[in-house]
């Protein structure tokens, strides 16, 4: 097992992004940690979310979004968590492809404690796989 300061968890997961002016759309949620998580999108997407891709505001301040991710829990069923983010970086992967990664502000309590749960339950089994 590696020994990483955040843990980060590579499974995809399926998630609902808000920009601040209310524009939400569904992403794949990648490499998730308890510090932030990354989300893959097409550049159209990309263009609704963070306009032209660009992630810093008019004010030099992060663009903020909003993440609900729905993580596998033991029993089967699905557990959403939300966050407040601030968007770290955007690239381009492809012609088509984007990933903006995001830097979690603020999460329930609740909530983040699901979280830090499903990324423990994930590493303990590929530590013991």
């Amino acid at each position: 097992m590696k020994n990483k300061l955040y843990p980060c968890v590579k499974q995809p997961l399926s998630a609902i992004v808000a920009n601040e002016d209310g524009v939400q759309v569904n992403v794949v949620a990648t490499d998730t940690s308890s510090e932030g998580v990354s989300i893959q999108c097409n550049t159209s997407v990309r263009n609704l979310i963070t306009p032209g891709g660009c992630f810093i505001r008019d004010d030099g301040k992060p663009i903020e979004l909003y993440v609900w991710m729905e993580l596998p829990a033991e029993n089967g069923e699905l557990e959403r968590v939300a966050a407040r983010c601030h968007v770290t970086f955007s690239r381009r992967l492809s012609s088509d492809q984007c990933k903006i990664g995001m830097r979690y502000m603020d999460f329930d309590k609740s909530d983040f404690d699901i979280l830090v749960n499903y990324i423990e339950s994930v590493m303990s089994r590929q530590y013991y796989s």
